[in-house]
């Protein structure tokens, strides 16, 4: 009988995949978080000197790029000393961000100066961000599997873990940030310098103390734990002590008192960060040595201003002129306020002269819809002739500046609607077809222009049509827009206009007659005036009642006739199957794209209505 046992083979030892380290997890998930709001708060840190337009043409090509850097680095540091480089980096990110925007602006070159602030700025900031967010990543995916051993594959890992960080940090500073209103109160500067402290805290934590350091713990020293808590509480009293010389020379937003610039005759009233970016109220002050002979010089005047864009303005102190001894408008505080500094707003006023309905005759205008209110220069105008206004503005901060700063009359209960347009006639047009009593209106402005650019969205045939069930039949709308009018952006917003509605005319705001040769080069600020009625449109002359003691009313609105625009230099009437693709649908909207390029000649623009220390003060 045999002893022996049958043999089994040995257990062999299978190795346990290594646990993913919540370190690595923390330092992914912080990186990721990092570039977005990096993203989103430089962007927001440069639109203010740049305007949207510019600031995000090459954008997106400096990020992409800077990732695909990021990627290929031969260079390998210590993630450690990738938090120390973080922290200094960001520190210096506000005032870095201001003055080379602020440098390269004076450039006036819209494309040039943005790519080398993106050169300078941002793109060392998601480098940085990005390197750490690829490594931290692939450190979790390494750990489980066989990227650490092949190159190839942790290569691949690299790449992808770059994608995510391009794709996820694009999204959530679009799509997250954006969003969070409680970020108006919070500066570019405490934003940059926050996420430097944290950079420079973690690096604390990730420090490794000398052996001779561990061992006089056993002596009843402080452990290296607490060393780090203590360096940890110092830094942060260290960054709020040198918080007001690391933070960009931008004013407080919102601003809580009237600033007057030390060197210059410039005035900031108010400063909000808000829905459509940065509004401000300034105003050129007269020069110290003003002896009110040379009235050509840029001052007195005060101007509302929406990140780079000027939404409104009128003329002050010597510059107030009035028709008949009429009282100028006066703001809340009692300060006159004299004309507007654009004819275009005062243009708007001119569907009050039309005349070609049976209401338009009886001079029944009762009812108003302000769509963009601005400084409220012909909200104002129309409430002085006795029209209830009701306006709907996307922004509370222009709203409350055109009522504080520029003389707007309380538009009263039920009449202020501070939200997107759309919704809004969207709901009434529910209501009515609900069988619901809503007002009808006879007068329509929708001037939501601004920043070289329109909301696309208000611009479509649904809209239009939304918009025609809240309007009398015999009303009129006055749309106003600014481009270059032989464009395809004017062309789409013309035909879809004229699809809409059965008659409309067009004036522009230039206080010379229009060559045809300017229809292909300048950029000009046009009103349509349309309307559903069927009868030919037509406006009489104006009267002295229309002026309201205005000059430039008087100007503008006596010479309406020499103002009209050739429509067939814009478009052909006769060619139906051409036009039908400039059609404006919620399905095929390319009015933004087409929009860009003249984003970047309307920022030229707005550096020659105003010097640029007033661009580089808010």
């Amino acid at each position: 009988m045999s002893t022996s046992k049958s043999l089994k083979p040995p257990k062999r030892d299978v190795p346990k995949s290594p646990l993913v380290s919540p370190v690595d997890i923390s330092n992914a998930a912080i990186s990721l978080l990092s570039i977005s709001l990096v993203l989103f708060i430089y962007e927001r840190a440069l639109v203010p000197l740049y305007g949207s337009g510019p600031t995000t043409y090459l954008l997106d090509k400096f990020v992409g790029a800077t990732v695909v850097l990021a990627v290929i680095n031969p260079w390998k540091v210590s993630t450690t000393r990738k938090w120390l480089y973080l922290a200094v980096a960001l520190a210096l990110a506000p005032n870095a961000t201001y003055w080379v925007a602020v440098w390269t602006s004076r450039m006036k070159d819209a494309v040039v100066g943005p790519a080398i602030t993106h050169a300078s700025v941002i793109a060392p900031l998601v480098f940085l961000l990005t390197t750490a967010a690829v490594d931290a990543q692939e450190a979790l995916v390494t750990s489980t599997t066989i990227c650490k051993t092949s190159p190839h594959v942790r290569t691949a890992c690299r790449v992808v873990a770059a994608a995510i960080c391009f794709v996820v940090g694009q999204t959530l500073s679009q799509r997250l940030w954006a969003n969070l209103s409680f970020l108006n109160n919070i500066s570019e500067s405490q934003v940059f310098l926050g996420l430097a402290c944290l950079f420079w805290c973690i690096w604390i934590s990730r420090l490794s103390f000398p052996v001779r350091l561990r061992e006089r713990q056993i002596r009843g020293s402080f452990s290296a734990n607490q060393l780090k808590s203590i360096f940890i509480i110092a830094s942060i009293a260290f960054w709020g002590y040198t918080y007001q010389k690391l933070a960009a020379p931008v004013l407080p937003h919102p601003l809580r008192e009237a600033y007057t610039h030390p060197a210059h005759p410039i005035q900031i009233h108010s400063s909000v960060q808000s829905t459509t970016g940065v509004v401000v109220v300034g105003e050129a002050l007269p020069p110290p040595d003003y002896d009110r002979q040379d009235d050509e010089a840029m001052h007195s005047v005060r101007y509302l201003r929406a990140s780079h864009s000027i939404l409104g303005g009128v003329w002050t102190g010597s510059k107030v002129h009035v028709l008949d001894d009429e009282p100028p408008q006066r703001d809340s505080f009692g300060t006159p306020l004299g004309d507007s500094i654009y004819s275009t707003f005062v243009l708007q006023e001119a569907a009050r002269l039309v005349n070609s309905t049976k209401r338009a005759k009886d001079g029944l205008w009762e009812n108003a819809l302000i769509i963009g209110l601005g400084t409220g220069t012909s909200a104002t105008a129309f409430s002085r002739h006795g029209i209830s206004n009701t306006v709907v503005e996307i922004d509370p901060a222009v709203y409350d500046a055109a009522r504080t700063f520029f003389g707007l009359p309380d538009p009263g209960p039920e009449k202020v609607f501070l939200e997107d347009a759309r919704s809004w006639v969207s709901q009434k047009r529910a209501s009515v077809r609900a069988g619901n009593n809503e007002t009808l209106y006879d007068i329509v402005v929708h001037d939501c222009f601004s920043g070289g650019g329109v909301p696309e969205h208000i611009f479509t045939m649904e809209f239009w049509e939304d918009l025609k069930s809240v309007m009398h039949s015999e009303g009129v709308l006055a749309v106003n827009f600014a481009g270059i009018l032989k464009s395809d952006a004017t062309k789409m917003v013309l035909l879809t206009l004229e699809k809409s509605f059965a008659q409309c005319r067009a004036f522009h705001d230039l206080f010379a007659e229009m060559t045809d040769a300017q229809y292909d080069v300048d950029f000009v600020n046009v009103v349509f005036f349309c309307t559903p009625s069927k009868a030919p449109l037509t406006f009489r002359r104006s009267r002295r009642s229309d002026w309201l003691g205005s000059p430039l009313r008087r100007h503008v609105l006596n010479s309406l006739a020499t103002r009209e625009v050739k429509l067939d230099l814009i478009r052909d009437p006769s060619d139906d199957e051409g036009n039908s693709k400039y059609i404006l649908t919620d399905d095929h909207n390319p009015l933004g794209r087409f929009q860009d390029e003249q984003s970047l000649h309307h920022w030229r623009l707005m550096r020659q209505v105003l010097p640029d220390i007033h661009w580089e003060t808010y």
